[in-house]
């Protein structure tokens, strides 16, 4: 049976995919990753906007993994097998976190460091791979919720636990208390919000505003004030010795990063749902192909612009200026042509398919 898409999700993923990449080629300006020579000059331009492309990128793909969820269940009638489930997303997303950690462990971390540490490591996510154990967690919360709080045209009390849900995600995501916790859960603090979202939207006990150039044009106004604070906080703020001083700045800083996530999450959705995009993705079926690369761009970028960075003399031989676009379009274009190789093997299927 021919799998359904939902245009909306292959517009927005390819959107923030391509910021993905664009935002790790200038995270040697952003402070992100290490500078890759002593003497790298500081462009103050590149760590603005290596930012700017960062805000509500994560956050938006977490969404979009609960809109895919709420969705699925949705068409099944929200009947479905715990155990299985759980397992099924294990394998597509623990699996790949694994394996490919290993190799990325071997490529570019210290291997005369005690094996404990190593599989420490791992588990948790090499590099760019933290982001795969913290959105299988937000799966299996989420499956647990479906479980024992079906919505209410299954006849249960789903909106109202939702909501309950969350308002302590919400709170969670600004204060943040479990962030110290390994294997991916310290970080379900900080998006499970955005699942919870995106799933919500698709149950249907949740709702944004309707569609207006009004509305849209708040959620811009919103993103930029709240970009702005951040970076002005982030320049002039001195690191608090207080543990008072600790939590308002931290939860200064969470409360942006909500505003332009969430500004963000609503300009792209509701964008990607108009008439005219929505008829002229149809009309694309290159987007839909490019739309099933994207958890296999996700995976080899980073690999490469830390081979690029690191191990080669490209940052050397170009001006500064230059060598993060160069980065940006190596790892795009290699990344599609990784994926395009990967996907015509049965081991590649498995783990990027």
């Amino acid at each position: 049976m021919k799998r359904q898409l939902l245009t909306d999700v292959v517009a927005i993923r390819v959107v923030l995919i391509v910021l993905l990449v664009m935002y790790h080629a200038l995270c040697p300006f952003t402070e992100g990753w290490r500078i890759p020579y002593e003497g790298f000059r500081d462009i103050v331009a590149y760590e603005w906007l290596g930012l700017l492309v960062h805000q509500g990128q994560l956050e938006g793909m977490t969404f979009l993994s609960g809109l895919l969820l709420g969705w699925g269940l949705y068409k099944k009638s929200n009947h479905f097998d715990f155990g299985k489930s759980v397992a099924k997303k294990a394998q597509r997303i623990l699996v790949p976190c694994f394996l490919f950690g290993i190799l990325y462990y071997l490529l570019f971390y210290d291997l005369s460091a005690n094996w404990t540490a190593i599989l420490y490591r791992i588990l948790n996510g090499c590099g760019h791979l933290w982001y795969l154990p913290m959105i299988f967690w937000c799966f299996v919360i989420t499956y647990i919720l479906a479980r024992y709080a079906p919505p209410p045209n299954q006849g249960g009390k789903g909106k109202f636990y939702f909501n309950v849900v969350l308002a302590l995600s919400l709170f969670v995501a600004v204060v943040n208390p479990v962030q110290a916790l390994p294997f991916g859960l310290g970080r379900v603090g900080q998006y499970y919000v955005y699942f919870l979202m995106g799933f919500g939207l698709k149950q249907g006990v949740l709702s944004l505003p309707k569609d207006s150039g009004r509305d849209i044009l708040r959620a811009v106004g919103i993103f930029v004030v709240a970009f702005c604070s951040f970076m002005l906080l982030k320049d002039r703020w001195q690191v608090a010795s207080s543990f008072i001083g600790k939590a308002a700045r931290l939860a200064t800083f969470n409360i942006c990063t909500l505003l332009t996530a969430m500004s963000l999450i609503y300009i792209l959705y509701n964008l990607s749902n108009r008439t005219k995009v929505v008829e002229w993705l149809k009309a694309k079926p290159v987007m839909i192909t490019l739309s099933g690369y994207c958890y296999g761009v996700y995976i080899y970028q980073q690999f490469i612009l830390q081979y690029l960075y690191y191990k080669t003399s490209v940052p050397l031989l170009v001006n500064e200026y230059a060598l993060p676009w160069i980065g940006f379009a190596v790892a795009l274009v290699l990344s599609l042509l990784l994926c395009w190789v990967s996907l015509k093997t049965r081991v590649g299927r498995f783990l990027i398919g």
